[in-house]
Order: structure tokens, then C-alpha cells, then sequence
């Protein structure tokens, strides 16, 4: 029986072939991924225009030439870009102060002599002294104990309840920095790292306290330095003199010393014109407060002018009894055995080369703080709003005082330049390529949604992250914003694909979603976080 006669199928082609057996390119899908290449260039162009950048430290001066000179001369950056952002500095010479600023507040605004600094633990010296004049009041001892002085609180541990003020002034009660219970406290170095307030998640200081066992004071308890205990004398003083820490510190020594320009802020911000606080250049972080910890250096902020004038009253041939108080040796510091270190109250005491210089130093997440004084009535301050400026060094070298214990490197690791570039741009470009090229990135699991919504939100945390915590001052800012071109173009061609993708590919959907939950789930978190920080800077 015969066949009936049928047409051949045409040749298999992808889709509408034309005569060569080649797919066109539709004319749609060339006009997405076109709006996918405008929307990263604007992205990139936008972060170009306002991204990290600082202008050369040393561009901007002010105050006394030859001061700024010396002073630029020391700075790890010389006189290009680098870490710093900006810096004040007073030098007093018996009766003479001399002041000079660098660089900027903010990356742009010039730095004076009058701008305020965050004080970082540089107030505790200010906290010490608030203790000498109530020492002179006779209002407090220095044996009198936590226990005594709080009878409201149920101190856990009989030895944390008979630690003494002396011990809490001098670091000698055998207490931890931070009071590290509690779901609290990762929240707050997860807050210090990211660049944010961490300290604002802390407790009551005297209520951690009076939670703590394990700790207190031993026969043989050597000098260990301890925020906690710093706050919790800050509390006390200002509950012996009867009014809140602000106002007993302004009445008993800031007022007498004609110090109107030191603060301690009791809600975020900063003081009018204040200098910003930088992890690096380009990288500002928000600073810290709380009121509970402002003894330590939270919220506080000063100029060196005021600082230099508080100096010279310590360096006076007959300083005031409340600041005299503070410089007597109680413990020796083991640290700085070869310089016969011992620490007074609040101060660090030094023996260099026959003078004692009495000095202390400051450190935020965002600025830089070092005083210091000798007992031939010379003294230095030093303010910085960014970590990366050897406050300490700038210091000891205008003082006269070879201090190789405060060495810096003048870049930063080469493994934290690498990182940056990596998070900011590496991360975001394999991303990219996973939504582009599923089966050529490194992980070569077919595209399907769950990995169009992890991709795009790792990119973004990595670049986030890198913004946060970068090393800005010494990678080009062109990098961030060809990071965020790439983060937007992932984004962007996730948005793209997602119609045509399934939820979830493999033949066990639900360890797929099992196993995109649990990197995605942190991320989201971090991400937030970095967001919410982003949001809280000045």
C-alpha cells in the first residue's frame, strides 16, 4: 500500500533561524540588556560623583606655618592622599601656646584650630580630675567601695562588690573592658567593626556590674585597662556629687578652666562644625554615645584649645589640688616597665630621660586623640578624626620623646588593600557572571530564582561591607563606583531572567531552598545592618 507523500520537517534551528541557520537577536532583548548597560553606568557615574575621596591631608592648613610644617612632616600620608582627613594640634611651652590644623572635617570643609574632636578615652583623664576635685571636697575616698556606694544594687559577686574607687581609677580592679554577657554585646562589636554606634546597644554600667562574677580585684591584680570600670566611676562620681555626669564634670572643672568648648552629648549627633570621625579617608562611621559611658569617651568632644588650657593648669609650678591628685604613681604598668611606667589616676606616668610625662591617648572608631604633659611645663594635644593618624606618635616626636612603642606601619596591610578590592569589585563581577554565564562562574548550578535573589544581594553586601570598612584612603575611588556598576547590572539582569526561570532547579527543590536560606539569611542581615549604619552617618 502506498504512502502518502509528506513534507520533510525543516532543520532544527534555536528559534527563528534566518537563511544561515543564526538566531537574530530580538529586537527587545536588545533593548534590555541595553537599559541593563544604561542603569550600571549611571549607578557607577552617580557613586563616581559622591564616593569615597579626601583631599590630601596636608592641601589644607591653618593656624601657626611652622607647626603645620612639623606636623605634615610626621603624618604617614606626607603630602598626598592617604589615610588621614584631619588634625589639630596645640603645643604649650610654659606660658606660649601654639596651635596649628590640617586637612579637612569632612573632606572638604578646612579644619581650624577651634574646630571640636571626639575625645575618645582622652576624657578619662577629664574623668579623674572630676575624681580629684571631689577628693578635695572630701565628698568621696578613694577607698571607699562599689558596694557601699551602690547599696540599691544585689552585687552577684561579694569581690566585685568591694572594689574600691582607687582600683576603678587606676585599672587595678581586675575588671573586663566591656561587660561581654549577654546578647548585647555582639551586637556592639558587630556595630564597632561595621563603623556604627556599638556602644549605644551597652547597658547600664553599673548595672553590668553588679551582674558580674568571676572578676575583681586579686592580692596580686596587676594594672589591666578596663572601659567598664571607667563608666562605672563616671556614674558614681555623679552620684556622690548629686547631679548627672555632664553637669558635675562642666561645674567642677570645665567651667573653672574656662573650657566652654568641651561637650559631652547626651543624644546622637555632633557639635556644630564638629570634625566628622573616619575610619579612613572616605570611610566616615557614626560616632559613639551613650550617656551611661560618656566617662569613657562617648559622646564627648573638645578642641585643643581647651585641652591646652586644662595641660598648662596640670603643668603650673602649683597646679589645683584636684589635678595634682591625679598624678600621684599607684601601680606600676608592666607594659612600660623600661620606662618605669606607673599609672596615677587617669594618667599614664612616664620617666623620659629624667622628666615625667604624664600622658594618655584616645581611640574611637573614627578619631585619634593624644595629651600629654612633662613637669618641665611643656605639653601636647593632638586631635585626628581618622584611625589611620598616629596621634600618639605626632605626639611624642613634638614633645621631644623617642616612643618606638607607638610605631605604625604608613599603608595599611597589603592584605586589607586586596580586600577591599575584592569585596568592592571581585565579588560583584562573579556575581554578575553567575546571572550572565550561570554554567561558566564558579558555581555552575544552573539559574533559577533562589539564586537570581542571592546573587544580587551578595554583591551588594560585598559592596556595602567594602564602603563601610575599605581602606578608601589608599585604593582609588574609581573602584567603588565600578563596583556598584556591576552590582546594579546584576541586579538588573536578575529582574530580567526572573520570568522565564523556575523557583528552583534539582530534583530536591526542598534542600535547594534549605540550602539558599542559609547563606542568604545572614547576608540579609548584614546587609541591613550596613544599611542602617549607612543611614545614621553625620
Amino acid at each position: 500500500m502506498p504512502l502518502p507523500e509528506t513534507t520533510p520537517p525543516p532543520p532544527k534551528t534555536s528559534g527563528d533561524a534566518g537563511p544561515d541557520g543564526v538566531r537574530p537577536r530580538p529586537a527587545r532583548l536588545g533593548a534590555a540588556v541595553r537599559w541593563t548597560v544604561v542603569a550600571a553606568v549611571a549607578a557607577a557615574l552617580a557613586v563616581f560623583a559622591a564616593g569615597p575621596r579626601s583631599a590630601p591631608v596636608a592641601a589644607h592648613r591653618s593656624g601657626d606655618a611652622t607647626l603645620a610644617e612639623r606636623v605634615a612632616g610626621l603624618l604617614p600620608d606626607g603630602r598626598g592622599a592617604g589615610g588621614s582627613v584631619g588634625v589639630s594640634v596645640a603645643v604649650v611651652d610654659h606660658d606660649t601656646v601654639t596651635r596649628a590644623a590640617l586637612g579637612t572635617t569632612d573632606g572638604s570643609t578646612p579644619v581650624t584650630p577651634d574646630t571640636a574632636f571626639e575625645t575618645g578615652s582622652a576624657q578619662k583623664v577629664l574623668t579623674a580630675s572630676l575624681l580629684g576635685s571631689l577628693l578635695d571636697a572630701g565628698k568621696i575616698r578613694l577607698t571607699d567601695t562599689v558596694g557601699a556606694l551602690w547599696p540599691e544594687y544585689s552585687f552577684a559577686d561579694p569581690a566585685v562588690a568591694g572594689i574600691t574607687v582607687e582600683q576603678l581609677a587606676t585599672h587595678t580592679a581586675g575588671l573586663p573592658s566591656f561587660p561581654a554577657d549577654g546578647p548585647r554585646f555582639p551586637l556592639a562589636m558587630a556595630g564597632y567593626l561595621l563603623g556604627g554606634n556599638g556602644y549605644s546597644l551597652l547597658q547600664d554600667p553599673v548595672r553590668a556590674l553588679a551582674a558580674l562574677t568571676g572578676s575583681g580585684p586579686e592580692p596580686d591584680t596587676a594594672f589591666s585597662y578596663s572601659n567598664l570600670g571607667y563608666a562605672v566611676l563616671g556614674e558614681t562620681l555623679a552620684k556622690v556629687d548629686g547631679r548627672d555626669y555632664p553637669t558635675a564634670l562642666r561645674e567642677r572643672l570645665l567651667a573653672p578652666l574656662g573650657m566652654d568648648h568641651t561637650t559631652v552629648r547626651t543624644a546622637p549627633g555632633t557639635p556644630d562644625r564638629a570634625a566628622l570621625p573616619f575610619h579612613t579617608a572616605g570611610t566616615p562611621v557614626v560616632p559613639w554615645t551613650n550617656p551611661g559611658w560618656a566617662a569613657v569617651g562617648t559622646g564627648t568632644w573638645t578642641t585643643s584649645a581647651d585641652l591646652a588650657a586644662f595641660l598648662a593648669a596640670g603643668a603650673a609650678p602649683n597646679p589645683p589640688t584636684a589635678l595634682a591628685l591625679t598624678h600621684t604613681p599607684h601601680a606600676a604598668v608592666a607594659d612600660y616597665a623600661d620606662r618605669d611606667g606607673h599609672i596615677g589616676l587617669g594618667w599614664q606616668l612616664w620617666n623620659a630621660g629624667g622628666t615625667t610625662v604624664s600622658w594618655h591617648n584616645g581611640l574611637t572608631n573614627g578619631s585619634r586623640a593624644f595629651v600629654a604633659h612633662t613637669t618641665d611645663q611643656r605639653a601636647v594635644v593632638v586631635l585626628t578624626n581618622s584611625t589611620r593618624t598616629p596621634a600618639e606618635k605626632i605626639g611624642f616626636a613634638l614633645l621631644g620623646v623617642d616612643a618606638p612603642e607607638f610605631d605604625e606601619p604608613r599603608t595599611p596591610h597589603p592584605v586589607l588593600l586586596a580586600a577591599t578590592g575584592l569585596l568592592t569589585a571581585g565579588a560583584p563581577a562573579l556575581a554578575l557572571l553567575g546571572v550572565v554565564r550561570p554554567r561558566r562562574a564558579c558555581i555552575s548550578r544552573p539559574l533559577d530564582r533562589l539564586k537570581a535573589v542571592s546573587l544580587p544581594l551578595t554583591a551588594a553586601t560585598c559592596w556595602l561591607l567594602a564602603l563601610r570598612t575599605g581602606e578608601w584612603g589608599h585604593v582609588p575611588g574609581v573602584l567603588c563606583a565600578i563596583g556598584a556598576g556591576l552590582v546594579t547590572a546584576t541586579a538588573a539582569e536578575s529582574v530580567r531572567r526572573w520570568p522565564a526561570l523556575p523557583t528552583a532547579r534539582g530534583p530536591y527543590p526542598w534542600l535547594r531552598a534549605v540550602a539558599f536560606a542559609l547563606p542568604v539569611l545572614p547576608l540579609a542581615v548584614l546587609f541591613c545592618t550596613n544599611a542602617v549604619i549607612t543611614v545614621d552617618l553625620p
